[in-house]
């Protein structure tokens, strides 16, 4: 199971990260404006990294 979540967590991290990912998955669907979208961004990266840290605590268990 926290294979799963480290592998979710790094392919959230890498749409925040990546542009051309970004701009495949998210940015085609939804039209936002410029500070939405990095406001999603971050919020994505925070998310990702939450989600792997949390895959990693439930590996160390």
């Amino acid at each position: 199971m926290h294979w799963v979540l480290i592998i979710i967590g790094t392919f959230i991290l890498s749409i925040s990260v990546s542009n051309p990912f970004y701009k495949l998955l998210i940015k085609k669907r939804i039209k936002l404006k410029m500070f939405v979208n990095l406001i999603l961004r971050v919020f994505l990266f925070i998310v990702g990294l939450i989600v792997i840290f949390y895959g990693l605590y439930l590996e160390s268990i």
